[in-house]
C-alpha cells in the first residue's frame, strides 16, 4: 500500500481521533463538566491544527461559502460558520444528500440538477436509464436536458462571488475573536 507523507495531508486527516470525536462532530452534547472540559480540549487541539494547516484558507472558503458542513472545520464550529455567513450576507443552500445518493421518492418532482447529475455519472447509458432511475418519463428527462442546455443552472453560491479573501478573513476574526492564520499572506 502506498501511503502519503503525513505532511502532505490536511491537519484534520492526521488528527482523526480529534476531528471525528462525537463531541466535535455534533453527534453528542457535552452534558457533564468532564465532557465539557474534554470538548474544550478537543476544540483547542483542532483550532491549533487548523491554524497551521496549509489548506486552511481553502477549507475556510469551502466551509463558509460552498457547503454547510457539520462538525469542526477550518478552526470553526457550525455556529461560528453560521455567524460568519450572516456577517458576510451569504447563504449556502443545503446539500441534497438524498439525490446525491440516488434516492428519489415516489411523487418527487424531478429537478434538472438530478437529471444532469445522473447524466454526468452515467454518460454512456441511454436516457431511458435516467428516466428509470428517477421514476419519470423519457420526455421528462429530455425536457430537463433541454432546459439545462438552454439556461445556465444557478450556482451553489448565492452572492458569495463578492466575498473577497480579505472580507472572509475579517469575518473570521470578528466572529472567532482569533487572528486569521493566513492574514499575513492576504496583506501581501
Amino acid at each position: 500500500m502506498n501511503r502519503m507523507n503525513d505532511r502532505t495531508l490536511p491537519s484534520c486527516a492526521n488528527l482523526r481521533a480529534v476531528f471525528q470525536h462525537p463531541l466535535l462532530e455534533g453527534d453528542s452534547t457535552a452534558a457533564t463538566p468532564d465532557e465539557q472540559q474534554l470538548e474544550r480540549t478537543l476544540q483547542a487541539r483542532a483550532r491549533a491544527a487548523c491554524s497551521t494547516c496549509p489548506l486552511f484558507e481553502q477549507c475556510l472558503e469551502n466551509a463558509i461559502l460552498d457547503h454547510d458542513v457539520a462538525g469542526f472545520a477550518a478552526g470553526t464550529t457550525p455556529r461560528q460558520r453560521s455567524r460568519i455567513r450572516s456577517y458576510l450576507g451569504v447563504r449556502v443552500r443545503p446539500d441534497d444528500v438524498e439525490s446525491f445518493a440516488g434516492i428519489i421518492g415516489r411523487g418527487h418532482q424531478v429537478a434538472t440538477q438530478d437529471v444532469m447529475r445522473l447524466r454526468r455519472a452515467h454518460p454512456d447509458q441511454p436516457l431511458s436509464f435516467i428516466a428509470d432511475r428517477l421514476g419519470c418519463s423519457l420526455s421528462t428527462v429530455k425536457r430537463h436536458l433541454r432546459r439545462a442546455r438552454d439556461t445556465s443552472l444557478t450556482p451553489r453560491r448565492e452572492r458569495s462571488s463578492r466575498v473577497t479573501a480579505t472580507r472572509l478573513a475579517a469575518a473570521y476574526e470578528s466572529v472567532t475573536g482569533r487572528p486569521h492564520p493566513g492574514r499575513a499572506s492576504l496583506a501581501a
